[in-house]
């Protein structure tokens, strides 16, 4: 079987061109998540220590401690959207330079723009518990 059924835009919840933000929002919005926001680190690790500089001042920021400051990720931030929806809206904006060794892509549902799992923002928020 080599031909399958495609399914129109819009169709049983098929994201709609105009529905997500477009490759020109994308970078503008980017760009004020990491001059507002203090979106980062450029250059993001699991290196124990790394990055000092931006954990010391994003804690300071979120006035919690640096240890707790790197806790805190794109990935467990409640604005956080990789769902499979979401996924097929992020194909559609080019992958960046910044998007390079950050992670896996999502949407930040507070600033509109694709996130990088292993950044984090002064944004963030902590994902709500289900009972």
């Amino acid at each position: 079987m080599d031909k399958f059924m495609m399914m129109p835009k819009g169709f049983m919840g098929l994201p709609m061109d105009d529905e997500f933000i477009t490759n020109a929002e994308n970078k503008k919005n980017y760009a004020i998540a990491v001059q507002d926001w203090n979106y980062g680190p450029e250059m993001p690790t699991n290196a124990p220590g790394a990055n000092k500089e931006f954990y010391v001042g994003l804690a300071e920021a979120m006035q919690c401690d640096e240890k707790d400051a790197r806790r805190k990720h794109c990935s467990n931030c409640g604005y956080y959207d990789n769902s499979l929806m979401a996924q097929v809206r992020i194909e559609r904006i080019p992958m960046a330079a910044y998007d390079k060794g950050a992670g896996f892509r999502g949407h930040c549902e507070k600033l509109n723009f694709i996130c990088n799992d292993m950044r984090v923002c002064q944004a963030w928020e902590d994902e709500e518990e289900e009972d």
